[in-house]
């Protein structure tokens, strides 16, 4: 499905979808898909090990937006083949008559994110998150951890993630964060939940979600030091 995301329009330009491996293995050709690291270098899949493989290709801020929306929605599923880069190549002709392509390179829409937003809960004993705050502790904190590593340190608590992203990436980083803290609130979480029949979400599942999404959210504007004004 995501080769859907791709526009072709072969008159004059066309892209082309690069999943993530393509880029990691032209860096690290000891990349081994099932252990998530290159046995030469012993070098696990992180943001350092991502942003080695775009370099000249993708700025990493651009980058940060994916691992950030991943751990609002505490995405524990995003491996070299859940994110791509789009190669758009345009095809011009040169001073001296010859037809050539010219390439550039963004980042793919976000696709393939269902290990997220809770997925995985039984709809049948949710009630049990709205009684036992360590339950709740758990799903939102303690078991919730990224694919995507920092450094060697893999897997990583998604916050645990955050505030290294913090300490080492602010400048480039703060802006998703503000943006979060802008746009997701109680209004528009029930807004969006509402669309849905409670037979396709139920109405447990959606007052969980709603606890999940602002209680995470609470904590990203906390690492930030963002004032929560909701």
């Amino acid at each position: 499905m995501s080769y859907n995301l791709v526009d072709f329009n072969f008159e004059d330009n066309y892209t082309n979808l690069l999943e993530g491996i393509v880029f990691i293995e032209n860096q690290y050709p000891y990349y081994d898909k099932d252990k998530l690291e290159d046995t030469y270098s012993n070098s696990k899949y992180s943001i350092q090990m991502i942003q080695n493989s775009l370099n000249g290709i993708l700025e990493i801020d651009k980058f940060y937006k994916i691992v950030i929306f991943d751990i609002l929605i505490g995405n524990s599923d995003r491996h070299h083949s859940n994110w791509a880069i789009l190669s758009k190549g345009t095809v011009y002709t040169t001073p001296e008559n010859v037809m050539d392509i010219l390439f550039n390179y963004d980042i793919c829409p976000l696709y393939d994110n269902g290990s997220s937003l809770c997925a995985y809960e039984d709809n049948n004993n949710l009630e049990i998150f709205f009684k036992d705050k360590m339950k709740f502790e758990a799903l939102v904190n303690t078991k919730s951890k990224s694919t995507i590593g920092w450094e060697n340190e893999r897997p990583i608590r998604h916050f645990e993630l955050l505030k290294k992203i913090k300490d080492n990436a602010y400048e480039l980083t703060v802006q998703y964060i503000e943006k979060i803290k802008t746009n997701i609130n109680e209004e528009n979480i029930d807004k969006i939940l509402n669309e849905f029949n409670n037979n396709i979400i139920s109405i447990d599942m959606k007052k969980l979600l709603k606890m999940y999404l602002l209680e995470r959210r609470k904590r990203m504007l906390e690492i930030y030091d963002l004032k929560d004004e909701v």
